[in-house]
């Protein structure tokens, strides 16, 4: 009778006996002894994450306290800005109201030391008595001759056309001596009235002297300022009143005081064909 095979048990890889038995030889695995199962390990944490960690409870923390912060420091920006509004405005008002001063001391022939106890409101009244004549309502002659000034620098920064005309009251001292000063007032007037009746919205009309009115007509030649001027003539000859007048049209090169002496000249030249040879 064969004899079985030796038996072999396997359990784990662990610790094997090998012995002779009745049987006959055999091999037999005991079961292992229970192993302590080694403790787990904690990987260590990546350096580079703990300030990350630390960043981020960090923050959460600041925010709101960087936040009350600024609440905190607000109303005290929002006081600086304000003061450096106000001083900012206060120096531009300064210099403003010295320009004026100069400029209104200039038109008056004083010294500007003399205005200097006027306040702004004060300053603005003075210069508008002095800006503007009381009876036409016209500008007076210092602010039309800037009027004038401006208007030819722009004629020439954009090379248009640019026209005066000057303007005298037939028979003023007529009416005076005859009928009186408040009569001539009324011819003044109403001369004042033809001609900004007659003007378009860019022109400019100022009293030059006593019985002269210049008219200042920016982008008209020669032709179209002549025709204004006509066409308030015949408003004015309505009325029953009349007036002489001159018109030139600004040359290259050409100043504020030879423009308006060429007016001047064929204002005379107007007189003497309409039988005033003298101005009256």
């Amino acid at each position: 009778m064969r004899q079985a095979a030796p038996a072999v048990s396997v359990a784990a890889p662990s610790a094997v006996e090998i012995g002779a038995g009745p049987a006959g030889l055999g091999i037999v695995v005991a079961n292992p002894a229970p192993t302590a199962r080694p403790a787990r390990s904690i990987p260590p944490r990546d350096p580079e994450q703990r300030p990350q960690a630390s960043t981020l409870v960090i923050s959460q923390n600041f925010v709101p306290v960087a936040l009350a912060a600024s609440l905190g420091v607000l109303p005290l920006l929002l006081a600086i800005w304000v003061l450096a509004l106000v001083r900012i405005g206060t120096a531009a008002r300064r210099e403003q109201t010295g320009r004026a001063h100069l400029a209104l001391a200039a038109e008056l022939g004083i010294a500007p030391a003399r205005l200097a106890g006027l306040n702004a409101e004060e300053l603005t009244v003075l210069q508008d008595k002095v800006a503007f004549d009381e009876l036409t309502g016209v500008m007076r002659r210092a602010g039309g001759l800037a009027t004038l000034d401006r208007e030819i620098a722009r004629a020439r920064r954009h090379a248009a056309p640019l026209s005066v005309a000057f303007v005298d009251v037939d028979g003023l001292k007529k009416v005076n001596d005859t009928e009186g000063h408040a009569a001539g007032d009324r011819l003044l007037r109403d001369v004042v009235v033809v001609l900004s009746g007659r003007l378009r919205a860019d022109d400019a009309i100022f009293r030059y002297g006593g019985d002269e009115f210049c008219c200042v007509l920016p982008n008209a030649n020669l032709e179209a300022a002549a025709r204004i001027v006509e066409d308030a003539l015949l408003a004015a000859l309505a009325r029953g009143v009349t007036f002489s007048f001159g018109v030139a049209q600004l040359q290259n090169g050409e100043d504020r005081t030879r423009l308006l002496a060429r007016a001047d000249t064929e204002l005379y030249k107007g007189r003497a064909e309409r039988g005033y040879p003298e101005r009256s």
